[in-house]
């Protein structure tokens, strides 16, 4: 496995540049380099380094993209977003550990419900009472407004 010195990931041996950022200075992973195993929120990379901790494999939590803003396009990430890193002799376990840690949280969360389909006659009925509320809603506070309006100015004898 080849190691990127700029983005800590490992590629296979064959790759000229890393897939991951593009950057043509691998060399070959000594053990005892860190190495990018995932992105995670706050408290799955808690729990995946109390996991790692427990089997005895050292990590680093740092912050996603070294602290840099996320993308504004992408949804997925947020800012307290954390990579974590394992030394490469560690990688295979911490990999293993990761998607057991995986499944159990996927285990432990809750259902989602399911929201049936709403008719369309009804949809539109009651998209168009509320438009109307809506539409309402901003009379009556021009309304409010115009006469806060009027009350100051008798008040200041303006007018």
């Amino acid at each position: 496995m080849q190691y990127c010195k700029r983005c800590q990931t490992v590629c296979e041996d064959h790759e000229h540049r890393c897939p991951n950022c593009k950057s043509n200075k691998l060399r070959k992973a000594l053990e005892d380099d860190f190495v990018y195993l995932q992105r995670a929120d706050v408290y799955t990379a808690g729990r995946l380094e109390a996991l790692l901790t427990e089997n005895e494999i050292d990590c680093r939590l740092e912050p996603y993209g070294k602290g840099r803003p996320a993308p504004l396009y992408d949804s997925e990430v947020m800012p307290t977003d954390k990579s974590v890193f394992v030394p490469f002799k560690d990688l295979a376990d911490a990999r293993d550990l990761a998607a057991a840690l995986h499944r159990e949280m996927e285990a432990d969360a809750p259902e989602e419900e399911e929201f049936e389909d709403m008719p369309r006659r009804k949809r539109i009925i009651v998209q168009a009472v509320s438009a109307i509320a809506f539409i309402l809603l901003v009379v009556l506070a021009v309304f409010a407004a115009d006469a806060a309006a009027g009350w100051l100015k008798s008040l200041f004898g303006i007018g």
